[in-house]
């Protein structure tokens, strides 16, 4: 059974081809990397998979229904999350406030109950309060709750990244670069709290990253684009002794952007 199937994908930007036939399919429970050099087409397929692009040839699927080009706040609905290369939050309100809002995408009050502040709408939120408040503590970010997120040191401001993906219940959740700018303790760290959750909240997950530690030591299979191409796809002692895999990474500078 799949989880996520992307067919056929092509996208075209003007002339330039940023994915050329890309296929994929992602079984629960997975841990699945993307790699390859800058500008291969990683963060195209992401930002296909979230309803950011529609493609210009091929459809997705996720759990058997199409979501090619839906928008994204509906794909995030039916239970796809990801993260970003660089940290998204709202730096100027509080680690449980970015949490927070994450959860109201869930909230099932209409606009008259919540303006109304009637009933419904306060046991609605005060739920929410607390599936937030038990989501930091099991991140390690309780201690931090009130602490605007701006304040919080650069690895903990991913972990809160994370923290708030999974306050909207995914079932896939897409990590884009997570242990980008990290020293190798803090990305040693990332991935072992990568693993911790997926097995906690029990995820399948889809992550781009140019560590290449963090990939072969968390990923179960790996998938490598170069020119927008599929190069090579297996497990990760497979790739990494493939010849066009060593070929396409001559050169490459790991802490330049995607």
């Amino acid at each position: 059974m799949s989880l996520l199937k992307l067919e056929d994908i092509t996208m075209w930007f003007g002339g330039v081809a940023a994915l050329k036939n890309f296929n994929l399919e992602l079984t629960p429970g997975e841990i699945v990397g993307l790699i390859g050099p800058n500008g291969a087409g990683k963060t195209t397929v992401f930002n296909i998979i979230t309803g950011v692009y529609k493609p210009s040839r091929g459809q997705v699927f996720f759990k058997d229904q199409e979501i090619t080009g839906m928008r994204p706040d509906l794909i995030t609905k039916a239970g796809i999350a990801r993260t970003f290369q660089n940290i998204r939050l709202f730096k100027g309100l509080s680690v449980l406030e970015n949490v927070l809002i994450a959860n109201h995408l869930h909230l099932k009050a209409n606009y008259l109950t919540a303006i109304l502040k009637l009933p419904g709408y306060w046991k609605e939120e005060r739920m929410m309060r607390e599936k937030s408040l038990a989501l930091l503590e099991r991140v390690g970010l309780a201690d931090q709750r009130d602490e605007l997120a701006s304040a919080l040191p650069y690895g903990l401001q991913r972990r809160l990244e994370i923290a708030r993906a999974l306050a909207t219940n995914p079932q896939l959740l897409l990590l884009d670069e997570p242990a980008a700018g990290m020293n190798p303790k803090e990305a040693d760290d990332l991935t072992e709290f990568i693993k911790e959750i997926q097995q906690e909240f029990d995820l399948t997950i889809f992550l781009i990253e140019h560590h290449m530690d963090v990939v072969l030591n968390i990923s179960q299979r790996i998938f490598v684009l170069d020119y927008g191409m599929t190069i090579a796809k297996g497990k990760p002692e497979e790739v990494q002794n493939n010849p066009r895999v060593i070929e396409a990474y001559l050169g490459v500078d790991e802490n330049v952007e995607d």
